[in-house]
């Protein structure tokens, strides 16, 4: 599993706020980030301690996509529970917002594969002017498809402990076929499920639930259950997240939380949520993706 080489670039001169279309904050990829991560849209969620709970994805100002089954144990409990950025600047603090409420599909069933996939709910949009968004997979996946899967450790601590950062790797994607001839009779895969060629290394292993399996900048997938990196000689198993079931579970939860039709918890008056300020634009190198002199040292906070 190849680590891949991070660059500096972007900062927005704006922070996000309910409105903040999602086109104008997009991932560009790992040559697009800035600073020492993988890109703003990357989220932890934590609980009320601070602990890890699953790795998510920011896709809309008020919604992260993680695993339904990583996310399910904690539906009841959200007290104190949160999404929190991976990228931060200098003049960030801390940069969470709590969970309002969690959406699944109706089909979804605990412990199973089918529609592995949540979308969480946010109180108020994440803040920082490194935040940004992922757009969907809008390409189907072939077997042998090189991707890359983020992660921090933290199901594999059998293996080693986990990152305090964010790490990533290279992976392959593997025929359904053969995915269910390595599982055998004792793993029912989903049709809504994909699998990845794990690294020989367990130490590579990268595997947290809800975390997200990208291709060309794109959310493709979620880590779904019945894996870990102990023993590698089996693949990791993802949700398909181009799969038109749950492509339209997402798009529809969508339209339907911005029409006003699913019930949210009481929220924080209008002033809270939105920062229109006027901040000065940032100039970019179209050519080379740098800016001189270096955007985060030339931040005004």
């Amino acid at each position: 599993m190849a680590l891949m080489k991070l660059t500096s670039s972007k900062v927005y001169p704006k922070e996000i706020n309910r409105k903040t279309p999602k086109n104008r904050r997009i991932w560009g990829g790992m040559d697009s980030n800035t600073g020492q991560n993988f890109g703003g849209w990357l989220i932890r969620i934590i609980d009320s301690k601070g602990e890890f709970m699953c790795g998510g994805a920011y896709y809309s100002p008020l919604l992260v996509i993680t695993s339904a089954n990583c996310i399910y144990p904690y539906r009841n409990s959200l007290q104190g529970v949160s999404a929190e950025s991976t990228a931060f600047s200098k003049c960030d603090r801390e940069i969470y917002a709590e969970i309002d409420t969690i959406h699944f599909p109706k089909k979804f069933v605990h412990n199973k594969r089918f529609m592995d996939v949540a979308l969480v709910r946010l109180k108020a949009p994440l803040k920082g002017r490194l935040t940004e968004f992922i757009t969907l997979c809008n390409t189907s996946l072939v077997p042998e498809q090189g991707l890359m899967v983020f992660g921090w450790g933290y199901d594999s601590m059998e293996v080693q402990k986990p990152s305090t950062n964010p790490r990533n790797g290279l992976v392959t994607l593997m025929a359904m076929k053969t995915c269910r001839q390595t599982f055998g009779k004792e793993t029912i895969l989903a049709s809504t499920s994909i699998c990845i060629k794990q690294p020989r290394n367990p130490r590579e292993c990268i595997y947290d639930g809800g975390c997200p399996l990208i291709y060309k900048n794109q959310l493709c997938g979620v880590v779904s259950i019945g894996s870990q990196c102990q023993n590698t000689s089996y693949p990791g198993i993802y949700t398909n997240l181009y799969e038109k079931q749950v492509m339209d579970f997402i798009k529809q939860t969508e339209e339907d939380i911005e029409a006003g039709k699913i019930w949210r918890s009481p929220v924080k008056p209008r002033h809270y949520w939105d920062n229109e300020e006027t901040q000065t634009e940032v100039k970019y190198d179209v050519q080379s993706k740098l800016i001189t002199p270096d955007p985060l040292e030339a931040m005004v906070c």
